[in-house]
């Protein structure tokens, strides 16, 4: 069923498993739901490249990848245990409600079809909530997306000419909508969100935590990552080697954001809740804001690991740069424990 394959680095294999099942108890919520934070698209020497970060706070939960070949079309996914490590190796036993559900908890999937897929959350706002996109079809959470439909369909049209046979809905209670990047391995991407009861297809070259489609973009009050975003896209012109997608992804971390020698107008945009503004007043208080975040990242820099720990500080706890063109997940696992591990198919 799984196996340890490094510290700190688990995988498990399904040669059968049941997405209904899987399906149903999602509708329970009582699973966590996952998502990252950016993705940015990179073409290097002919091949399709995409770049992406998981932005989760400091743990000790291992990654997990999830071997599926249960369905039409074999895939691969990594994601971080909703468990600690320490339940993982003391009884190397996956509980039920896990196992009934962990390939849908992937923040990245890969089909041996040659697509890979990635989600990115969007912080939950009144009004751009999705608890039904086609009603009357069968029910799924959108957190099951990628690993259902990335199991059926051979391409990123196809997936898109099926999305409509779902009545889709978010775990908003959760406190965040989803959204994900599809890319194949001619270079075709595209952004599907939910919000606003539906659904949009937006052909791009990234994802982050705000959303893409210009009608939802209008009527988002509370966008986060677009600085992070622009960062990583300007870097994009600077990459020579797929060793450098690293660094791009890298340049914008969350562990950027609480060291008091940050760039304070990159992190305001971080901060914005926590220091009472919006986008829509932040320019008209900007030096207040500097301020602000300036004592407050001073006092985050004072943090020991525990108590960055402790007070749920950022690292970077995942960077991908996944190989589409070859079906390769390189991973760099965690800034502080620097793991490393290489996905592809048997």
């Amino acid at each position: 069923m799984f196996k340890v394959v490094q510290d700190r680095v688990i995988e498990v294999v399904y040669s059968d498993f049941d997405f209904e099942k899987g399906i149903r108890y999602l509708k329970k919520y009582d699973v966590f739901e996952f998502g990252g934070c950016s993705a940015v698209k990179v073409k290097l020497n002919d091949k399709i490249y995409v770049g992406r970060n998981y932005d989760f706070y400091c743990g000790n939960s291992p990654a997990v990848i999830v071997r599926n070949n249960a369905g039409k079309i074999r895939t691969v996914g990594i994601g971080n245990s909703p468990l600690s490590l320490d339940d993982w190796s003391e009884n190397f036993a996956l509980p039920d409600k896990l196992y009934t559900v962990l390939p849908f908890l992937c923040c990245d999937v890969m089909s041996e079809a040659g697509i890979y897929a990635e989600t990115n959350i969007r912080v939950h706002e009144d009004g751009m909530e999705c608890s039904s996109t086609n009603k009357g079809a069968k029910r799924v959470c959108t957190q099951a997306f990628m690993q259902l439909m990335l199991s059926q369909y051979s391409s990123i049209q196809e997936i898109v000419s099926h999305i409509d046979d779902y009545d889709w809905y978010d775990i908003t209670a959760l406190g965040f909508n989803q959204a994900f990047l599809l890319t194949d391995q001619k270079g075709y991407s595209v952004c599907i969100e939910f919000a606003k009861n539906s659904w949009r297809c937006t052909e791009v070259d990234h994802n982050a935590n705000y959303f893409i489609n210009p009608e939802y973009y209008a009527q988002e009050k509370w966008p986060l990552g677009e600085k992070r975003i622009e960062k990583e896209l300007a870097y994009r012109e600077k990459i020579k080697t797929a060793e450098d997608i690293f660094t791009m992804m890298e340049q914008a971390t969350y562990a950027r954001f609480y060291r008091a020698d940050c760039d304070l107008d990159y992190a305001i945009g971080e901060y914005l809740k926590e220091l009472g503004y919006t986008r829509f007043n932040i320019n008209e208080n900007i030096e207040e804001a500097r301020i602000k975040v300036k004592a407050m990242l001073e006092g985050y820099d004072r943090y020991d690991w525990d108590e960055q720990v402790q007070n749920r500080c950022w690292e970077s706890t995942f960077t991908t740069v996944a190989n589409v063109s070859d079906l390769i997940l390189d991973v760099h696992f965690s800034e502080h424990f620097k793991e490393r591990f290489v996905v592809q198919f048997d």
